[in-house]
């Protein structure tokens, strides 16, 4: 029964500008590519034992299900999401979420449920795998009642994470419409219309709406269950409908959203299909997620006024490739998403999805793939072709699978880099301190000699490799090297380095979360950034901690304290600096790195010069933005320039109106026109626009500087 939520999914899914949106999605089948002689080349990789990255939180490897799969609770699914560390599961399954009652076990507008798929069936499963529910509550045709009575029903059942809603934007507020939402009104005392018929008409089921029904159904499930935390839907930053506005709602859904919530912000879910019409596009589309990840801690920052933004769990409640389904590339794809996402602070990513069904038939070079979205086959038939016998694993499992080797709950995450852009690599130090390192081969025609290189661990003992071969269907082990590995073209390896624990002697614990404050700047130069770090003091080992060290983000020492706060100066107005702390005891023992602390030096707020930059819209590719320049002083400006730094590659301008503008690289310059030159004292203002370009993310910049004296924002 995969058909059915694909039929529902596939409208408007992806990175598409609104008038595409009317139509459905159309898979686009993957070229047929045959892979060549295998060729010697070598790469180096580097691991920085001392940056961490944050820690692998207890329920990050996620899978979706739905009620309509009737192979949801096999017997051989529980065994196989253990095996492979899939700690937590979604449910009741997509857009099915908005139209299924989980107490008659009923979904609205005719949607199947299949036999045996209801809460306890779910759960029955869910525990036996020693995962965690995730649970989307019925926001487009259930009430809050509804969701409180899943909360009660489910008081015993540890949920985490409730999700109000599944894409709840596709509800017809941009013209498209794929998400059930009985909200949606002519007017507020008008009659129900089909939504997204006609899109002149007012439909009061867009942002506002639906952050005022969250809060109703958000106190609801908390009457139930006071320690949940209920999340909100956002769309995600460079992907439709990030940032498109209409008359009705003149700003975008989350900013819309988050501003209504505020501090009850306690969560966000955002999904991920980053498309692509090739393997070798697809495999590079996660290197936007630190993009994805700041903008929405901008967001979330900006509009919510939550301090700190990395406090708010993000949820990655859907994920897949759109092309190569089955097959090597989605394993690779999948293990290196999945790290890219962590690494970045996400709480939780889940694959859509367990079983789907035969989508787009196509040929990966020479293997079968079934265009099929799920996880594992439910072994149905279509455009010519079977799948294997139901709950046969896919690819995108065995990338899973290679992350249980990777990356065990608890293990922090650190910092590595590889000479060789096809060869992606991640890095964690696991609790007793060895380090696994993961070689994500993504040329399908090349193997590599890997030389690997660490700094502040040292190896004891012998390795263990773990090697996925290009569609291996297990995931093999033997002794190597802590110094060179050699990797099979498109391979997933994980090295296992026993680190020097051996010796008797315990190194401290790593430190608690970092956090900055008095985070600020000053008018007197550039590099007039301040702010001081702290965090909770770490737990000696077998000697006492004598210092901590301050790390920055390229593994650089910045300094050292016996205390656990430390103030920096010197810092450079609108940079984004992240650091992380190690403690050391009395005999030079390092610990673990701490998660990083990250921060935007803010200009000073007593500027004599404020700049105002607002996204007019946004579309595939480019955006549209207004700038004012307003002057604070007490005398005219008469001539002026202004100059700024895009945070996010590919940002530009492409034409602007209301001056002249240069750009070198990612730097902008803007200069008057002959009619605007002056700025009045005390107030006065002139404004500019542009239409730019992008590749994803229209980022705001952090910093505006008028005549190279610095502006603040407002």
């Amino acid at each position: 029964m995969g058909d059915i939520e694909r039929q529902r999914k596939t409208r408007a899914k992806r990175r598409l500008i609104t008038a595409l949106l009317m139509g459905a999605a159309v898979m686009v089948p993957a070229a047929v590519v045959t892979a060549g002689p295998a060729a010697a080349a070598t790469a180096s990789v580097t691991v920085n034992a001392t940056a961490g990255l944050g820690t692998i939180p207890a329920h990050a490897m996620g899978l979706n299900t739905a009620v309509y799969d009737g192979d949801m609770n096999d017997a051989a699914i529980a065994p196989l999401l253990k095996a492979a560390g899939v700690d937590a599961v979604r449910y009741p399954g997509g857009s099915y979420s908005d139209i299924y009652n989980f107490q008659t076990q009923t979904a609205a507008e005719g949607g199947f449920v299949a036999p045996n798929t209801g809460f306890s069936n779910f759960m029955s499963t869910v525990n036996a795998a020693g995962a965690a529910p995730i649970i989307t509550v019925n926001y487009g045709t259930g009430t809050p009642a509804l969701a409180q009575a899943w909360a009660q029903t489910a008081a015993s059942d540890n949920v985490q994470f409730y999700e109000v809603g599944n894409e709840v934007y596709g509800n017809g507020t941009y013209g498209a419409n794929w998400e059930a939402d009985s909200h949606c009104k002519t007017s507020l005392n008008g009659p129900a219309v089909t939504i997204g018929s006609e899109p002149s008409q007012t439909f009061n089921c867009g942002p506002a709406e639906y952050a005022t029904n969250f809060l109703a159904t958000q106190s609801a499930i908390h009457s139930a269950a006071a320690n949940a935390k209920v999340c909100a839907v956002l769309t995600t930053p460079g992907f439709w409908p990030d940032n498109v506005t209409n008359s009705e709602y003149p700003q975008s859904w989350n900013q819309t959203v988050l501003s209504t919530l505020k501090s009850n912000t306690q969560c966000v879910i955002v999904h991920y299909y980053p498309g692509g019409s090739t393997a070798a596009g697809m495999l590079t589309d996660p290197s936007d997620i630190p993009g994805i990840v700041s903008t929405l801690h901008s967001q979330i920052s900006q509009f919510a006024g939550i301090s700190n933004p990395s406090s708010v769990p993000i949820i990655v409640t859907e994920t897949n490739t759109t092309i190569d389904l089955d097959t090597q590339p989605a394993a690779l794809f999948a293990a290196d998403m999945y790290m890219s996402w962590l690494e970045n602070g996400v709480t939780n990513v889940d694959w859509w999805d367990e079983h789907n069904g035969v989508g787009t038939p196509s040929t990966v070079n020479g293997v079968q793939d079934y265009g099929d979205q799920g996880m594992f086959s439910n072994g149905t038939n279509g455009s010519g072709v079977t799948e294997p016998a139901v709950d046969t694993p896919f690819s995108p499992y065995y990338g899973v699978e290679m992350l249980s080797k990777l990356a065990p709950p608890g293990g922090t995450m650190v910092t590595s880099s590889s000479s060789q852009s096809l060869i992606k690599v991640h890095a964690v130090r696991d609790s007793g301190g060895n380090l696994n390192v993961l070689i994500d081969n993504e040329d399908p025609s090349n193997s590599y000699t890997v030389s690997l290189a660490t700094n502040g661990f040292t190896a004891s003992g012998t390795p263990t490799v773990y090697t996925l071969p290009n569609n291996g269907t297990s995931i093999t082990s033997a002794s190597g090297s802590a110094s060179s590995v050699t990797v099979g073209a498109y391979s997933l390896t994980v090295v296992h380095i026993p680190g020097s624990g051996g010796t008797g002697v315990t190194a401290p614990g790593a430190p608690g979360q970092p956090t900055a404050s008095g985070v600020s700047s000053s008018t007197s130069s550039n590099t007039s950034g301040t702010a001081t770090i702290s965090w909770p003091a770490a737990t000696a080992g077998t000697n006492p901690i004598a210092k901590y060290n301050l790390f920055n983000s390229s593994g650089t020492l910045v300094t050292s304290t016996t205390g656990t706060s430390v103030t920096l100066t010197g810092l450079t107005i609108g940079t984004t600096y992240s650091y992380d702390v190690v403690a050391v005891d009395s005999q030079g023992n390092s610990g673990l790195p701490s998660p990083p602390v990250t921060f935007t030096v803010p200009p000073p707020s007593n500027a004599g010069c404020a700049v105002n930059y607002s996204l007019a819209g946004s579309w595939q590719g480019g955006f549209q933005a207004g700038v004012t320049i307003t002057n604070k002083g007490s005398s005219a400006i008469n001539g002026w320039t202004l100059t700024w730094t895009w945070p996010s590659s590919g940002e530009a301008v492409t034409q602007l109106w209301n001056g002249s503008e240069t750009q070198s690289g990612s730097n902008v310059t803007v200069t008057n026109a002959s009619y605007n030159a002056t700025i009045g004292a005390s107030g006065g203002t002139v404004s500019f626009g542009f239409t730019g370009s992008d590749t994803g993310l229209t980022t705001a910049p952090a910093a505006f500087f008028l005549n190279g004296s610095i502006c603040s924002n407002s």
